[in-house]
């Protein structure tokens, strides 16, 4: 899967400013392919200025248009491009230090978070209004300047937008999202994994969304699983393919995407030496006895 915070902090084909970390640029997509699997271990917005494009979750399609804005969880997710219209967006990268820095300054902002379950979903809607408008215009403004502005004025603009969002009360999801960063490691590790397990991503990016080192990362899963990670990674992403064989349509290669499995064979390899038949076999077997 392609990391696209490194993608476009590394790559001269965006207009972009960046400072500890933070990071705005006006995204085009790059890939040829119509579907593909990105990953992020920062959290970012997207605010859509043309074109089409979908990010898919284990669970919901987002799909987004001129105006739309998303908030894309630190982890990973299938992407789906249309080719009608460029697409370009506003993206801000903003990591998880920045947002605890954030909160440490405005401790209010924690004493308003719900006790509600934490919205499960990778992806969030974020309800446009006049001030979000302006403000993604004010950044797009930033990025065609020829002189980068003072970097204190940089991150400042990164606060003024969290502002936005933790004083309205149309954000309370997304508040409490950020809230739940501040949490104990252990906390932030069970998110990640129950987020990302359906794709394709290696131990070392798993530790890196959980801002671990990887030997760190394997010591505190096996306290919390009492199993290794790979085993636990796989486990789940079995689960999830039953259920699909069973609950959908799906072509087996699409399941081997959709679950994260390196290819299609790999799938079937694995799935037959747990359950002793083919995907195939058993979706057949449960239409039986259906």
């Amino acid at each position: 899967m392609v990391n696209l915070y490194s993608l476009v902090k590394n790559s001269s084909h965006f207009r972009k400013m960046e400072i500890d970390g933070l990071l705005f640029v006006e995204y085009k997509c790059v890939m040829e392919e119509t579907r593909f699997g990105v990953w992020s271990d920062n959290n970012y917005f997207a605010y859509i200025l043309s074109g089409r494009k979908m990010w898919k979750s284990v669970s919901r399609d987002y799909d987004v248009y001129p105006g739309d804005i998303l908030f894309i969880k630190k982890g990973a997710n299938l992407t789906q491009q249309f080719f009608e219209d460029e697409f370009c967006a506003i993206f801000l990268f903003l990591p998880d230090d920045f947002v605890r820095s954030f909160l440490q300054k405005h401790p209010q902002f924690m004493a308003e978070a719900t006790s509600q379950p934490l919205n499960p979903e990778p992806v969030l809607r974020i309800p446009p209004d006049e001030l979000l408008e302006s403000y993604f215009s004010s950044v797009a403004s930033y990025l065609s300047l020829s002189k980068k502005p003072n970097e204190q004025l940089l991150k400042l603009k990164f606060e003024e937008l969290l502002l936005q969002v933790c004083t309205s009360a149309h954000h309370q999801p997304l508040k409490d999202y950020f809230v739940s960063l501040t949490h104990p490691e252990g906390h932030q590790l069970s998110y990640v994994m129950e987020a990302n397990y359906a794709y394709n991503l290696k131990l070392v990016d798993f530790a890196q969304l959980c801002y671990l080192s990887l030997s760190s990362f394997k010591r505190l899963f096996k306290q919390q699983y009492k199993t290794s990670p790979a085993a636990w990674i796989l486990h789940r992403k079995l689960e999830l393919a039953l259920k699909l064989l069973a609950t959908t349509d799906l072509a087996v290669s699409q399941i081997s995407l959709q679950c994260g499995f390196e290819d299609t064979s790999h799938f079937i390899r694995v799935f037959k030496k747990k359950h002793k038949i083919t995907p195939h076999q058993y979706r057949l077997q449960q239409r039986q006895l259906s």
